[in-house]
């Protein structure tokens, strides 16, 4: 059964691979550009904090004025990180739009913009709410275990954590699809995923095999995971989540 989802975005992405490539594309040079320029703002301030001498060191003042500037560029490139992070999760909403639009026919960048100008917000608050769980669950099960039995609680924490995270797989295809809210979308992705567990555990563990695979071939490994991997594996999300709604 998990091939017939393979097979299907396969053959989605046949008919659609360019404007994948560079709909997957756009998406990375944005958010490359807004994450180099806060490496850059980061480098910046940390260069400018080295040349500051402590002619007085023992002076408080002295001190903390050679540090203003390193913390300064560390606030603004954190802004600037989570400003890329939201534009990734923006235009990946858009990218799930493709993806549907793909399993009915042909599928074109500018559908990447519309669908993330229409429910782009909604997937970004989605995302942060289950990154929210994720964080709470990372630090009751992998840090938590981790105390309570050091090394191999982590290990089994770490474990748990990947299969629960699970459910919330369908998360886009339930916004793009459906276009439900965001407590609605996460509620449908974990009682489809919840009926259907094994069968979503090993669609993404055959991507994860594959990906294993591919990545240790130089340079084409990455780009293949990046340009037909990923929009795969979101292709057969989306037909996973129209098959088993």
């Amino acid at each position: 059964m998990v091939f017939e989802y393979v097979r299907k975005a396969w053959e989605a992405y046949k008919e659609n691979a360019m404007s994948f490539v560079v709909a997957e594309l756009i998406t990375l040079i944005i958010t490359g550009v807004i994450v180099l320029i806060g490496v850059g703002i980061l480098l910046g301030s940390m260069g400018i904090s080295s040349l500051t001498e402590f002619y007085e060191p023992e002076l408080l003042l002295t001190r903390l004025a050679a540090l203003l500037p390193l913390l300064a560029g560390v606030s603004v490139a954190i802004v600037f990180f989570v400003i890329a992070g939201l534009v990734f999760v923006f235009l990946k909403t858009g990218l799930y739009g493709m993806a549907a639009e793909s399993l009915r026919g042909k599928t074109k960048v500018d559908t990447m913009f519309k669908v993330a100008r229409k429910r782009g917000i909604k997937g970004i608050i989605t995302s942060i709410l289950v990154g929210i769980i994720a964080f709470f669950l990372m630090m009751v099960l992998i840090v938590g275990l981790g105390i309570a039995l050091p090394l191999v609680g982590s290990i089994i924490g770490l474990i748990l954590f990947l299969l629960i995270m699970i459910l919330f797989s369908l998360t886009f295809p339930g916004i793009i699809v459906d276009d439900l809210g965001v407590i609605e979308t996460i509620e449908t992705s974990f009682n489809i995923v919840k009926k259907n567990y094994f069968e979503t555990f090993g669609l993404l563990l055959f991507y994860g095999i594959i990906s294993v695979v591919i990545v240790w071939i130089p340079i084409l490994g990455l780009l293949v995971i990046g340009f037909v991997i990923v929009p795969m594996v979101k292709i057969s999300l989306v037909y996973f989540y129209k098959k088993n709604k």
